[in-house]
């Protein structure tokens, strides 16, 4: 069922589900903020179009409660959703989700939970979402980013992937209802110790331009270079039509902390990959540590890092930092801390570092990062810093060379800054980057604001930037009052 909203309306909406959350990405949030996860999937609808799926989930302990009646408490948030396109908004949608009427002696910790369809025409928008504690007005926070939509051509194409905290069969249509299944969102791709199960839901058009009736798909979970996780990969039979649902989940209780994709893939009779979708997934599973046993077995002799030095040694560990995992990154650092170490163990851990990721060549892949390391030290190394040690050089290693660069040194009023933006990045699409350069003196810039999950995000990020000449004292305050000379937005909106 797809909602289309009219604008300048306030709806009421019940809590629809309640479950556990934990981490926050994403919002920009003052020192009071609603602690909330946001996240959004487009699909497709035969007859009628694209549309997009907004998830929400705001943490209980950071919302205002009051009193209704004298035993029972209440909390309601108001959400206010557009859609711009072309600097006009083509679609705005204002309403409020409040929280069933709890006892007064019960423990607040669950989350509001919203799911939201918007219909809109094909086209790129600029999506925005606001929040507002409807007891504490100054309790806010703040998302957005770009969104393109695309109706399905005439080949195979997955739609966006949903990630799933619960799912039954759904006995009658709600909100929450899709392809006959009630799917309670997850906004979060983070999955913490305890959070074994990963659970996805997605659609499959443009099959029946298949000359075979039946076909096979594929999901798996995969890290490194594409090596997929033992007992994390399915084979599915499909038949030709419209709309194809894939819903399943996956046991991730042995599975390491990391930096993993969740993967789709239509395959062909010859078994060639006609149509792909990744999304990614971060798990933290402190159950498994670093496995030093398994390292210390480890021969190096005759390896490419058999010749290497301790200095060396030392440089390219401290090199590949910036797309290590929690648990590599924690034992490296303990590591290079020590002034006497084995130079046998920084080998082993060297060569055990990339055999993780690329097991039939562990030599190739060091070689091919080592490249880029050499290109931040030649961008980006300051006097005191060498490339890879810079925030950009860190950007530049994890997410590879960005598809937009814009390098501001002039601008009236504001400090030198580069604006990076990738098209997309494992599943996350139109995600930019600012540095600026406060010292103005250095090669050294620091990272200023991102849309990365993950990356730190400063609402007064464009304040900050003009902070040089214009001094601001609103901790509300987001956008500049204007400066004479600045393409600031341009850049920043229109690359």
């Amino acid at each position: 069922m797809l909602v289309m909203f009219h604008n300048a309306i306030l709806r009421q909406s019940t809590l629809c589900c309640l479950i556990l959350c934990a981490l926050v990405w994403g919002f920009a949030q003052n020192a009071s903020a609603l602690d909330a996860q946001f996240r959004y999937a487009s699909f497709y609808q035969p007859g009628k179009g694209p549309y997009v799926e907004t998830y929400l989930a705001v943490n209980s302990r950071s919302v205002h409660f009051v009193k209704f009646g004298p035993n029972n408490l209440q909390g309601a948030i108001q959400i206010t959703v557009s859609f711009e396109k072309n600097d006009s908004i083509v679609l705005y949608d204002k309403y409020l989700l409040k929280s069933p009427e709890i006892d007064t002696n019960s423990k607040l910790d669950f989350s509001f939970i919203d799911l939201q369809r918007f219909s809109l025409p094909e086209g790129t928008y600029f999506m925005e979402l606001f929040i507002r504690d409807q007891y504490d007005t100054t309790n806010t926070a703040r998302a957005s980013g770009t969104i393109t939509l695309k109706n399905p051509g005439k080949d195979p194409v997955f739609s966006d992937v949903m990630l799933v905290n619960g799912l039954s069969k759904a006995s009658t249509t709600s909100q929450l209802t899709k392809s006959g299944l009630d799917l309670i969102p997850r906004p979060s791709f983070f999955y913490n110790t305890g959070q074994d199960t990963l659970r996805f839901y997605t659609e499959l058009y443009g099959t029946k331009s298949l000359t075979d009736s039946v076909f096979v798909a594929r999901a798996m979970l995969v890290y490194g270079n594409e090596q997929v996780v033992d007992k994390c990969s399915r084979f599915y039979r499909l038949h030709r039509k419209e709309v194809n649902v894939l819903v399943d989940a996956f046991l991730i209780d042995e599975v390491p902390s990391g930096n993993y994709q969740l993967r789709f893939e239509i395959l062909d009779a010859s078994g060639k990959v006609i149509a792909s979708k990744r999304q990614e997934i971060q798990r933290l599973n402190s159950k498994i540590a670093f496995d030093e046993q398994k390292m210390r077995a480890l021969k190096t002799a005759m390896s490419f890092v058999d010749g290497m030095s301790e200095p060396q040694l030392r440089d390219h560990i401290a090199s590949m930092r910036p797309i290590s995992e929690i648990f590599e990154r924690e034992y490296a650092d303990n590591l290079l801390k020590q002034k006497e170490v084995d130079v046998e163990l920084l080998k082993k851990y060297m060569l055990s570092f990339w055999e993780r990721r690329d097991k039939a060549n562990p030599e190739k892949a060091w070689a091919e990062y080592a490249m880029k390391v050499r290109e931040t030290v030649e961008l980006f190394s300051s006097k005191i810093m060498k490339g890879y040690e810079t925030e950009r050089g860190r950007v530049y290693l994890q997410y590879g060379k960005p598809n937009s660069r814009t390098q501001v040194t002039n601008e009236p009023s504001a400090y030198p800054y580069e604006i990076w933006w990738y098209y997309e990045y494992k599943g996350q699409r139109n995600i930019r980057f600012v540095f600026y350069n406060p010292d103005m003196i250095t090669n050294d810039y620091q990272l200023l604001h991102s849309e990365a999950l993950g990356e730190p995000y400063d609402p007064q990020w464009r304040l900050i930037l003009f902070s040089r000449t214009t001094a601001f004292r609103d901790i509300d305050e987001q956008m500049n009052r204007g400066h004479f000379g600045s393409y600031l937005e341009e850049n920043f909106r229109n690359q």
